[in-house]
């Protein structure tokens, strides 16, 4: 099955939409007028030299501030994009609407510890339709919990927590969905074998998952 696209992902490749779009278009002009200015004033076999003309440092100076006054309210816009994005990206929603779950990354694999004490290794299952916040640290080393379908990273630095959090609002059927969880940093010989992954379940199906394994575990 086709994997749903998370939000947060559709919100970066948006502002990177935004990027390339107005890029293409400044680049587009400059190169423009390069090519205009070389073949004005290019140098003409025969010709004389012109007389310098008074008027032509005013008419560069008009010219010069207007194009840094564009290039200045164009550089503002896509700052105060970027910050809105980036913002509701990193400012998760309260503790009281969202599933908190703390992750440990250790050397080489990553755990999962539910609000009710379960634990799992290498698998973290999560209900659509709720905030999801993992709460990241490390037992040993420097790693990094990645969520590449996602667009989102963190550290995971030992004897501190990072937060990062994802939303997957609804799935087609009754259909699970699962993403690949990886580290991107270099934490040792096992680095490249660092993966996990993330189920996402119906909201029942989690449910009941989430209650089976706590009796399990004794929960």
């Amino acid at each position: 099955m086709t994997l749903p696209i998370p939000p947060s992902a559709i919100q970066w490749l948006n502002l990177f939409s935004v990027f390339f779009i107005i890029g293409l278009a400044a680049g587009s002009f400059v190169v423009a007028l390069m090519v205009y200015y070389s073949y004005r004033y290019r140098s003409r076999n025969g010709g004389t030299k012109s007389k310098v003309d008074s008027t032509l440092f005013r008419t560069r100076a008009r010219e010069a501030i207007i194009l840094a006054s564009l290039s200045a309210i164009l550089l503002l816009s896509l700052a105060v994009v970027s910050v809105r994005i980036t913002t509701d990206i990193h400012n998760y929603p309260s503790l009281s609407e969202s599933l908190l779950i703390d992750v440990t990354a250790f050397q080489w694999n990553f755990k999962f510890t539910y609000p009710n004490n379960v634990t799992t290794v290498g698998e973290c299952r999560i209900p659509t339709g709720k905030p999801i916040v993992f709460n990241v640290t490390s037992s040993d080393v420097m790693h990094n919990f990645g969520l590449p379908d996602f667009r989102l990273k963190i550290d995971a630095i030992p004897g501190r927590y990072n937060t990062v959090w994802i939303e997957i609002p609804s799935l087609e059927g009754n259909t699970n969905a699962t993403y690949q969880i990886r580290c991107y940093e270099l934490c040792g010989i096992g680095h490249t074998y660092m993966i996990a992954s993330l189920v996402v379940m119906q909201p029942a199906d989690f449910n009941l998952w989430l209650s089976t394994a706590a009796n399990k575990t004794g929960g």
